[in-house]
């Protein structure tokens, strides 16, 4: 049999012409944008540059719909999204406003939670009870249930298991982190050795922030793991130390 020409493949090939043209087309270039921006903005956490992206979204496809189309009902609800995004966005900015830190807040902030909004990092802020502890102070009890979770801004304490010095946490070192990871009792028990400014956690107001806000969790999560990652290397790093002497 002879071959013939299939016009499914004519027309297909047509097609793939089609798109590529509107593709390459320099005048097509806001249509192009509006839906970069918009797969941008769903791909970010941050609510900021999620925002950002959606309102760069809603004006370059405007500006397509003025210059390419006569498409005014879309016009009109792309006007609609893009001050929508405008307001919810000046909305956003005006919340994260800075306000003036502690010292140990600051330090806070900065040392786990830089990425977060002003919003973010206000409402975690006021999550917090500062306290301090003088030396000797048991922080959390080795099998204690539910212990608290803490951060240290200032000072320094030993982590005991069984009876035994096994490392030593100080600025920056979170406390209780695996039993708010695993849900577990305290592995350890927390001594302070210097006098300690630390920041206890309210666990209820925290579980329901992380819950309404995948930012605050994501960094939240980061924190716990770098956090501990950085406490087991230091304890082994103390074995060693002591196995060696």
């Amino acid at each position: 049999m002879g071959r013939t020409n299939s016009p499914v493949a004519g027309w297909d090939h047509h097609m793939l012409q089609s798109i590529w043209y509107d593709l390459t087309n320099i005048d097509n270039v806001f249509g192009h944008l509006t839906y970069l921006f918009l797969i941008a903005s769903i791909s970010m956490t941050n609510m900021r540059w999620l925002r950002i992206f959606a309102l760069l979204s809603g004006v370059t496809a405007m500006l397509y719909f003025i210059l390419r189309t006569e498409d005014r009902v879309s016009f009109i609800w792309e006007a609609i999204f893009t001050l929508t995004n405008a307001a919810q966005l000046a909305l956003l900015l005006h919340r994260s406003r800075a306000s003036p830190m502690s010292p140990e807040e600051g330090r806070l902030i900065d040392d786990i939670f830089a990425g977060l909004d002003g919003a973010d990092r206000k409402q975690l802020l006021g999550l917090v009870d500062w306290q301090d502890a003088a030396p000797d102070t048991v922080l959390m009890q080795q099998g204690q249930k539910a212990p608290p979770l803490l951060y240290i801004a200032e000072g320094a304490a030993m982590i005991e298991h069984g009876g035994r010095m096994v490392g030593a946490c100080g600025a920056g070192d979170f406390l209780g982190e695996i039993s708010h990871l695993t849900g577990e009792a305290a592995s350890a028990t927390v001594r302070v050795t210097n006098s300690v400014r630390y920041a206890r956690f309210d666990m209820t107001r925290l579980t329901r922030l992380m819950a309404q806000s995948p930012p605050v969790r994501n960094a939240f999560d980061m924190a716990l793991n770098r956090g501990l990652a950085a406490k087991v290397l230091r304890m082994n790093t103390l074995v060693l130390a002591t196995a060696a002497t």
